[in-house]
């Protein structure tokens, strides 16, 4: 009988309209993958059946393509968002600021209908092209020569972040940082520094004094990408000023953010109990708000409001925008209030202005400096738990204490006291010579002597008559001591005779001649 795999069937069910299924095995036979075990017939070698498998595969990369869960598309999407990132960012006569080409980039392709499943690889590439240090050499402040190589160099370290990200970071196995703040730039950050060790940094491409440019260079707090020249310095009251702006810019990202995300929550749960209960029947619950989207428009709002003022420091504030929208990304699951996203957004706040003199321009810094807030947060609420759990073992063990004595106490005073002891006057001598004998007498504890944890022994079986005889010799010991000790005489015999000197007689002779002398 012949067979034919699922396509052969197809085929013929197309070039016969009046075929009829003869044999049910014929269309139950199919392939474990479309493409795989491909296979046509001699009678089916037409020029329309061999177009199929082109079609078949362009039909499995456009659906890779659409879902975004294979390696090398994520890696596609990354490289693709960085040169827009870049090219938005560096490329022309006018001056963009690097939040601001992130943050469009990100809201472009998350609005995007048929580009919302490559969100985060696309957030992965806008982190990677944000950065301008790609062919700079000497101050940071000159501007950058832009030439083709650099585009080169910018696709080999989306290529490294790619697959730092998909081999390594969201790894189902370790799922490094999952649910933390910061975790898509750090992925960036942290291909962006084996790139740098390993051939930016030995090819010349990136200067390798931008691991701690701030320490000869002069650089303005929080402001990598100042328009001002460094080599003027402000005076402390203005870096005092962009410091405060910082920290209040990662502050209001940080709980705006998350606190739309914890009442949009709420919201849903609460649609949830309504359908459950009968009461909002006919309606869907809407769906939950995207964790990337909702902190990157919330930047994009405070950054159109600030740049409206013209602030001189803005480039500052644009990167606190930045840094408490990544805090804000976090899952709901490791930061559950708002007060938490504050003190998170605060922590982050205190690790960028530590940071500002280090990494200097690196693709990612921003992300790895919230997931640095996040990850101190965690440590410092596991000590705190610790210190409590220690506390509360130490309060446990000095009640127990107070316990114990205060029994010990109760049983002391129940007990004869020296106080309550009654003193009785005895001669010196007398009490020496009872000392002395005591002295004497006294014996060491035997060790055939009981212990306190061996158990008693059992008593002997007894018969009634045997517990009788022994119940009577109790009573006359007890009856000896109380009147003087006496000679014990069994009731069956007489020690001496009756009338005093005389022969023994037996109890039952002298009874006879009592009667005989009667009977006389």
């Amino acid at each position: 009988m012949r067979k034919r795999n699922h396509i052969s069937t197809q085929t013929s069910l197309i070039e016969d309209p009046h075929h009829t299924e003869s044999d049910p095995e014929e269309t139950t036979i199919q392939p474990s993958h479309p493409i795989d075990d491909f296979t046509l017939d001699s009678d089916a070698a037409a020029p329309s059946s061999r177009s199929l498998p082109l079609h078949f595969h362009a039909a499995s990369l456009a659906s890779h393509l659409k879902q975004g869960k294979i390696w090398w598309v994520k890696i596609l999407t990354i490289s693709i968002t960085a040169v827009f990132t870049y090219s938005y960012n560096n490329v022309g006569n006018h001056s963009t600021n690097v939040q601001i080409a992130i943050m469009t980039v990100i809201t472009l392709v998350g609005a995007t209908p048929f580009c919302s499943t490559h969100l985060i690889p696309a957030a992965i590439g806008a982190f990677a092209g944000g950065h301008n240090i790609i062919g700079s050499t000497g101050l940071i402040d000159n501007a950058n020569e832009i030439h083709y190589s650099n585009f080169g160099w910018l696709l080999l370290l989306s290529f490294a972040v790619g697959m730092v990200w998909c081999f390594i970071v969201a790894n189902p196995r370790w799922n490094i940082l999952d649910g933390y703040a910061g975790r898509l730039g750090t992925t960036t950050f942290i291909g962006m520094n084996l790139v740098m060790l390993t051939i930016f940094g030995p090819l010349g491409v990136v200067d390798w004094d931008r691991y701690y440019y701030g320490m000869v260079q002069v650089i303005h707090i929080a402001e990598e990408d100042a328009t001002l020249p460094l080599a003027s310095a402000w005076e402390w009251t203005e870096e005092a000023e962009l410091a405060i702006g910082y920290v209040l810019a990662v502050l209001w990202l940080g709980i705006i953010g998350g606190r739309t995300r914890i009442f949009h929550q709420k919201y849903i749960a609460q649609q949830f109990e309504s359908v459950d209960k009968g009461s909002g029947a006919g309606k869907q619950p809407p769906t939950p708000l995207n964790n990337v989207l909702v902190p990157v428009l919330w930047t994009m709002l405070s950054i159109f409001a600030v740049n409206v003022t013209q602030y001189k420091h803005g480039a500052g504030l644009f990167n606190g925008f930045a840094v408490g929208a990544y805090v804000a990304m976090a899952s709901l699951q490791k930061i559950t209030s708002t007060g938490k996203f504050a003190v998170v957004s605060l922590l982050a706040a205190g690790w960028g202005l530590a940071l500002t003199p280090f990494f200097v321009g690196f693709a990612g810094k921003s992300g790895f400096t919230s997931m640095m807030g996040h990850v101190t947060h965690e440590i410092l609420v596991n000590l705190l738990n610790r210190i409590r759990f220690l506390w509360k073992l130490r309060q446990q063990e000095q009640e127990m204490q107070q316990q114990q004595q205060q029994q010990q106490q109760q049983q002391q005073s129940f007990s004869p006291t020296s106080s309550e002891s009654i003193v009785v006057e005895e001669d010196p001598e007398t009490t020496n010579t009872l000392g002395q004998d005591n002295e004497a007498n006294f014996e060491l504890p035997n060790e055939h002597w009981p212990r306190i944890d061996q158990k008693p022994k059992k008593e002997k079986f007894v018969t009634k008559y045997q517990r009788r005889q022994q119940q009577r010799l109790k009573h006359l010991q007890q009856h000896e001591e109380d009147e003087g000790s006496q000679i014990l005489h069994h009731r069956a015999w007489v020690a001496l005779p009756a009338d005093g000197d005389g022969v023994w007689q037996h109890s039952l002779e002298q009874n006879a001649e009592k009667q005989e002398q009667d009977i006389a």
